[in-house]
């Protein structure tokens, strides 16, 4: 550990003293005992105190395995400053307070760190002088090739000039100015900040977290920057630019975050979408309602934080009848996910078609302890499938009932955690294939579902703003894929995809990129699809790669609906009142210019010379979807029934006629 006080371009000497030593040797150092810091006490315990003389900046350097604890820098004096730096592993900064108000206006990051540390009881709240970016402090700055895990926890940073928390720079992107990030996580517990410009709470890599953290008054609350990490039992309100901000209008980078029991009023999203809804108003808005969060630098260095109320949990049926008595238990499987001793935050997720409830096993863990879920975790239903993730560790489990075919499971980190069934482990295949049959109550629908496909688009991790179309004969509906893209992106549809239906015909569109894809459950054939950057974006039918040509071949078959009505029509093929009389032209002869076009009818169609048109091979009619092209040239077609749909690019004269033989 490395410490020194400067004054402009001038530097006492640089002591280098032993790790975990540093406050007993530093030179300004006054120890105080904390029976006489008023309410920070916490008896016994001694804190020193840095007082940073005026137009001076204190400096500690931190690397692998130092301690910086129970320490008041005092920073009242006029342009007094400190700058703080840890890197490496296994460094850990706890109970720190910073005394009086940042008077300096130009930009800092008093405060950086990066690889893999502990920040735990900070306070750093009495305010900042400049009152707009860039002018002062950044709360806590978490550096662009920070590459491991940090943990911040039971901090209260407020009126910075900037963000409280700047942690997505290790999601930078290759073009960002200061190159690729280092993909760390930062995981933000127990937390509060208020009034800070650009954001309280801003992080930007799959494995980064904000836990039971509040904000009030800042540009923004919770700010998902890159990718999509997760916030749980969080509070956000009173932002000026939205409680929840997705995505950067500058880098255009998609961003989704996962919610879990987050109670916010606004939302911003810029480039990317939001996985979740807010879970009503906010309940918390001052740092005393957070636990363990330090109310002043005294109480920080001393080791105190305040008492906190406990989040509301998501609701999530189980709540007792008005009589006091519980509900009767669901019947089902009882599925637990149970961790080793030195697990941490060991996060899993599954669905499973019917209800899912809370449960409490009746027998512990090999570590003997308790195996039952709780607040943290979370049951979304919609639909009748119900999605379920959570986390534990520490030798704990969760536990829940299950009532119907649980249909996928997903464990962050299976070293130290495992599922079992009904009290017995088992792999994850094993799960599904032993609840595979529990739907009774829907064992009709279950067989008619055999048919069904998964359609998904996904995409390259450079793609942006990747659109697409398809139409289908038969229900299509928004789904989940149990597996992720190649680049890791979560692949299911969302609030941005749309899907219209017209007499039995669904068409729907949509947009994805970053590496995610969009996802569909269709149940009748997919007519026609198209893509908009067929170079960044491909289609895939129940988790293969597929052509577009190979998925309309693929499900030609699915319409079940109308195998009675197309055994009628190839009985009576041959009679010509069966043939369809209504012609369409698409004629590029009089323009010389080329065109694409595709269409769909509620009949029957095919290829024809009608007015001399040529009849081109390259040109697909599939059921009743056609898609074609003419170059100075015409295509005909016979049909039946009415045009359903139609889309033409180019330029050539379309003609309908009706009857026409």
């Amino acid at each position: 550990m490395t410490t020194n006080e400067e004054s402009g371009s001038d530097s006492d000497e640089r002591t280098l003293v032993g790790r975990r030593s540093y406050m007993k040797a530093a030179a300004s150092a006054v120890t105080l005992g904390v029976a006489g810091a008023g309410s920070a006490a916490a008896a016994g315990e001694d804190y020193d105190v840095i007082e940073v003389p005026a137009g001076q900046t204190h400096t500690i350097s931190l690397g692998s395995g130092d301690t910086l604890e129970n320490t008041l820098i005092d920073i009242s004096a006029r342009n007094a400053k400190f700058q703080i730096s840890a890197r490496g592993s296994g460094w850990e900064v706890r109970n720190l307070g910073i005394r009086g108000n940042w008077d300096e206006t130009t930009k800092a990051e008093p405060f950086i760190v990066s690889g893999d540390g502990v920040i735990d009881n900070y306070y750093f709240a009495d305010g900042a002088t400049g009152d707009s970016y860039p002018n002062g402090p950044t709360g806590i700055y978490v550096a662009n090739a920070h590459s491991g895990t940090i943990r911040i926890n039971n901090v209260n940073i407020q009126d910075m000039p900037d963000n409280a928390i700047y942690g997505s720079s290790p999601g930078d992107l290759s073009s960002h100015p200061s190159g690729g990030g280092g993909g760390g996580d930062v995981i933000i517990t127990n937390s509060y900040a208020a009034d800070c410009v650009a954001s309280s709470f801003r992080v930007g890599t799959d494995g980064s977290r904000v836990e039971n953290c509040v904000s009030v008054g800042s540009d923004c609350g919770f700010w998902a920057f890159y990718n999509s990490p997760k916030v749980v039992d969080c509070d956000f309100s009173d932002s000026n630019l939205g409680d929840i901000r997705v995505g950067d209008g500058h880098w255009r980078d998609d961003a989704r975050p996962r919610l879990e029991n987050v109670r916010y009023e606004t939302e911003h999203v810029h480039s990317g979408s939001i996985d979740g809804s807010s879970a009503g108003s906010p309940q918390r808005t001052s740092p005393e309602e957070v636990e363990g969060v330090p109310l002043s630098a005294e109480e920080a260095a001393s080791g105190g934080g305040s008492g906190g109320v406990s989040p509301s949990p998501p609701s999530n049926g189980d709540e007792p009848d008005e009589d006091g008595e519980d509900d009767e238990e669901l019947e089902g499987h009882l599925l637990a996910f149970v961790t080793d001793p030195s697990a941490r935050n060991a996060e899993y997720e599954f669905t499973a078609e019917g209800a899912v409830e809370l449960a409490e096993a009746d027998y512990e863990s090999p570590s003997g302890r308790s195996i039952g879920a709780n607040g943290n975790d979370s049951v979304e239903e919609s639909d009748g499938t119900a999605r379920v993730s959570g986390l534990t560790g520490g030798g704990y489990g969760d536990a829940f009932r299950v009532a119907g075919p649980v249909t996928s499971i997903d464990i962050d980190q299976p070293d130290v955690m495992w599922v079992e069934l009904d009290g017995e482990e088992m792999s994850v295949e094993e799960v599904i294939e032993a609840t595979s049959d529990d739907d009774s109550d829907n064992g009709d629908e279950d067989e008619s579902e055999e048919s069904d496909h998964l359609l998904a688009f996904v995409t390259d991790a450079d793609a942006r703003y990747a659109e697409y179309e398809f139409t289908a004969e038969g229900a299509v509906e928004l789904a989940e894929a149990d597996y992720e893209s190649p680049s890791g992106g979560s692949i299911g549809g969302n609030g941005n995809d749309t899907i219209e239906e017209s007499d039995g015909t669904y068409r729907v569109s949509g947009l994805t990129g970053g590496g995610y894809g969009d996802a569909f459950r269709v149940s009748g054939p997919v007519t026609s699809i198209d893509i908009d950057q067929p170079d960044v974006m491909w289609v895939e039918l129940d988790g293969e790669e597929l052509s577009v040509e190979e998925v309309i071949d693929a499900t030609s078959g699915d319409d079940g609906d109308e195998d009675d009505e197309n055994d009628e029509n190839d009985e009576n093929e041959d009679d010509s009142e069966d043939q369809p009389s209504n012609a369409l032209v698409i004629d590029a002869t009089e323009t010389g210019e080329s065109a694409r076009y595709r269409f769909e009818v509620s009949g029957s169609v095919e290829k024809a010379s009608y007015q001399d048109a040529t009849i081109d091979d390259g040109d697909s009619v599939d059921s009743t979807a056609v898609e074609g092209s003419v170059d100075g040239s015409k295509d005909a077609y016979w049909f039946s029934g009415n045009i359903t749909d139609f889309w033409l690019n180019g330029d050539a004269l379309v003609d309908v006629e009706y009857d026409a033989r």
